[in-house]
């Protein structure tokens, strides 16, 4: 009993000396007292812990694009293919950094980085632009070529074909498309003339089953011979013609969307019945147009001559009307729309129609 009485008086006296306020002469009190509360550490949520779609948000927020040079300077007209030469991509150098962080990162910014592909490049400034261009072509076909594994990323591929080296430098392209599985678009931006030959040659005996998505000038028709499951096809240069004739020869069903294209559609209305986006020019005749009886959007291109004071909705009356009884008079169940197009000039329209926002246009919409 005595022992346990001590050892609880001495239990109390050792709580009273911890808990009683410090004396200001005792300097040992003072320089206890002074010590910050202990606090244990507590870690914060890991990157791992980071919803997937959190991450990509946070990655849809950097720059596309990082103008470095005014072109105009170099006294050339702004062009989207000009523009290449001034503006270097931003995102995808980021992508590439951030892929070399950690391993999480490299499984979600590596396949983002490469899933759009230039193989323009962006060449030497003091080199002529087929030159620069061309360089910067060839060096990207052998990076692929290199990185076997980076392959299957790529979804979309921008190129621009110029005459330097072409006999060498387009049957490469082909082959290295060829090596695309996952392929879904081709965009060629631009094109020099008289090359239609080599091009044929280079795509002969290549198949593209993948691709769904085409942007390409008229010239560059050879290409939509090789890609039977195509459903958007956009024509950025021409009156789209050839482009009619090559979906007819390589037997396209699968169209549903034909943008840019100005000539008639008559040789298309057995072949893709189910086209639902079709293009005129202002003023031309809608009536082929009759003859597809899924067609809900009608867009009307009006020339980049034209000097328009109005709204293009006004600019345009007659030939909405005309585009509204068509549409009116189908099957369609979906929503009705009349899309007016102006360009800008003569180079900037639907050079970059699948990247929305580097198109330079005027557009409104019309509901039906």
């Amino acid at each position: 009993m005595i022992t346990r009485a001590a050892s609880k008086r001495e239990k109390m006296d050792l709580t009273s000396t911890v808990t009683k306020s410090p004396s200001p002469d005792s300097e040992s009190d003072s320089v206890v007292s002074a010590q910050p509360p202990f606090i244990s550490f507590q870690t914060g949520p890991s990157l791992e812990r980071i919803p997937d779609d959190v991450l990509l948000e946070i990655v849809s927020h950097l720059p596309t694009y990082l103008p470095t040079i005014d072109n105009r300077r170099d006294r050339i007209d702004t062009h989207p293919v000009y523009d290449i030469r001034s503006t270097m991509h931003a995102r995808t150098p980021t992508l590439c950094a951030l892929s070399q962080t950690s391993r999480l990162l490299r499984s979600r910014c590596l396949a983002l980085a490469w899933q759009r592909t230039a193989f323009w490049g962006f060449g030497r400034l003091d080199a002529s632009f087929d030159e620069g261009i061309g360089k910067g072509t060839y060096v990207s076909i052998h990076v692929l070529k290199a990185c076997p594994y980076l392959l299957p990323f790529i979804r979309t591929v921008s190129v621009i074909l110029t005459t330097y080296q072409k006999a060498e430098i387009i049957p490469a392209f082909a082959a290295c498309l060829a090596t695309l599985p996952n392929l879904n678009t081709i965009q060629v931006v631009h094109i020099e003339w008289r090359m239609q030959t080599v091009i044929r040659n280079a795509f002969r005996g290549k198949r593209f089953p993948s691709v769904r998505r085409i942007s390409l000038p008229s010239s560059a028709h050879e290409i939509i011979k090789r890609c039977p499951n195509l459903e958007e096809v956009t024509c950025v240069d021409g009156d789209g013609s050839k482009i009619v004739q090559s979906l007819v020869e390589a037997k396209c069903h699968q169209v549903r969307i034909l943008k840019g294209i100005t000539t008639p559609l008559t040789r298309l209305v057995d072949l893709v019945p189910n086209l639902t986006h079709a293009s005129v020019a202002k003023g031309s005749d809608m009536t082929p147009l009759a003859g597809f009886p899924f067609l809900d959007t009608i867009e009307i291109l009006i020339d980049y001559h034209s000097k328009v004071d109005l709204p293009l909705s006004e600019f345009a009356t007659l030939d909405i009307k005309k585009a509204r009884e068509i549409l009116k008079g189908n099957k369609s169940q979906a929503e009705k729309t009349v899309v007016l197009t102006k360009s800008n000039n003569l180079w900037d329209y639907r050079t970059y129609e699948f990247d929305i926002g580097r198109a330079y246009m005027t557009r409104e919409t019309v509901k039906v």
